[in-house]
């Protein structure tokens, strides 16, 4: 009984510790204060961007089926254990633009978030063969795909138990696509397009007075063989299909490319600045609005106006590590620190995106916002929109 008593209270006293050592007040220090800001912004106003001249580009691309022969855990919403029946495949798309001697590939997964894992896998893999490629890793953000990649305690615990073999098999044939979306390149001429979609988004956070991005934006590769391929991206949130279901889809971002498809040989998507928006104007059964979306979407993508880009453009890309104050950073799409939202919602919104998903603190709405500005006003001036 005694050793019971003594153990009881060395626990409390470690959960205590942990709390003290882990609590502390919010960090209010206006954010040009902050040591991490100022050493930011010298970075950004130090760093270069690789000069590229502008050449003809070629486009290849390829896609897989990513669904295992087995029921995995399912990733999203509330952990589930496994799937018990499939709507629609999920898929891996990779797009490879090539310019010279230069490799660029973008990698789609229909997944919740790029995982982290994979990604290490790809990057060691890579520096194995001695390949200098620039990888840029993206997902379509479904909540109705699989689970089971991350090896962490909190990873098996949201995300159910890790499939080592699913994760090693996946990231060796994304690593081999890769060669068969580059040996696939065809010169190509690019477009790119933009359509408002603000009909079809909101702001959960605020629905009368939130920003939106409404826009739906793409570019669409034609190469010489006819062939088309089309990249588009949007801002709502893929959680169509009920909270508890056990059911495998793709939701919207799916239906889309299906649709896009239908009249192109590609369609990869790109979940856009998610946050805090949701679909709306769509309504019935969670595939029925899945297909409404899909469709109104899909009529937005066509009579929007193409701008066709000239024969040779100048593509640049860079790693440039962002700095923080003192908070814990982990993965999600590659590299995740949370959601970002508007600052005005920090200390005023009881939504879980605020206040368990908002890890970075109160200003870096802010931060972030003038960072990309930065970024954009600082990279040489291209013919894109």
């Amino acid at each position: 009984m005694k050793r019971f008593i003594k153990w009881l209270l060395g626990m409390v006293l470690f959960v205590l510790a942990l709390a003290v050592s882990l609590l502390a007040p919010i960090d209010y220090t206006p954010l040009a204060e902050q040591p991490f800001h100022q050493t930011m912004m010298e970075g950004l106003q130090q760093s270069t961007t690789p000069s590229s001249t502008p050449q003809p580009v070629e486009v290849g691309w390829s896609k897989f089926n990513i669904l295992p022969s087995y029921s995995m855990p399912m990733a999203g919403y509330t952990p589930k254990d496994k799937f018990e029946s499939i709507h629609d495949s999920v898929y891996c798309r990779v797009l490879a633009i090539r310019q010279g001697a230069a490799a660029h590939f973008i990698i789609s997964l229909d997944l919740m978030l790029f995982p982290p894992v994979i990604k290490e896998r790809i990057e060691t893999e890579l520096q194995k063969q001695n390949k200098n490629y620039f990888i840029y890793l993206t997902a379509t953000h479904t909540h109705s795909s699989l689970g089971g990649w991350d090896p962490s305690v909190v990873g098996r615990v949201t995300l159910g138990k890790y499939h080592e073999e699913w994760v090693a098999k996946i990231s060796q044939q994304i690593v081999d696509h890769l060669e068969v979306a580059l040996q696939s390149a065809k010169s190509s001429r690019l477009s790119y397009f933009e359509e408002d979609a603000t009909e079809y988004v909101e702001n959960r956070l605020d629905g009368t007075n939130g920003k939106v991005d409404g826009k739906i934006r793409g570019i669409e590769f034609t190469r010489s063989d006819s062939s088309r391929g089309v990249l588009v991206s949007y801002s709502a949130h893929p959680t169509t299909v009920e909270l508890l279901s056990r059911i495998i889809s793709g939701d919207y971002p799916n239906a889309l490319t299906d649709r896009l498809e239908q009249k192109t040989s590609f369609a990869l998507f790109m979940a856009g600045m998610v946050g805090s928006h949701r679909l709306k104007g769509v309504t019935g059964t969670d595939f029925q609005r899945i297909d409404s979306a899909a469709d109104k979407l899909n009529h937005k993508i066509q009579v929007a106006n193409r701008t066709l880009l000239p024969d040779s453009i100048a593509l640049s890309s860079a790693h440039i590590p962002i700095q923080f104050g003192a908070v814990i950073i982990t993965s999600f799409n590659g590299n995740y620190t949370g959601y970002v939202t508007d600052d005005r919602y920090y200390a005023a919104g009881n939504e879980e995106e605020v206040m368990a998903l908002n890890w970075v603190g109160p200003y870096f709405g802010e931060y972030y916002t003038e960072m990309i500005t930065h970024l954009i006003t600082k990279t040489p001036s291209t013919s894109m929109p």
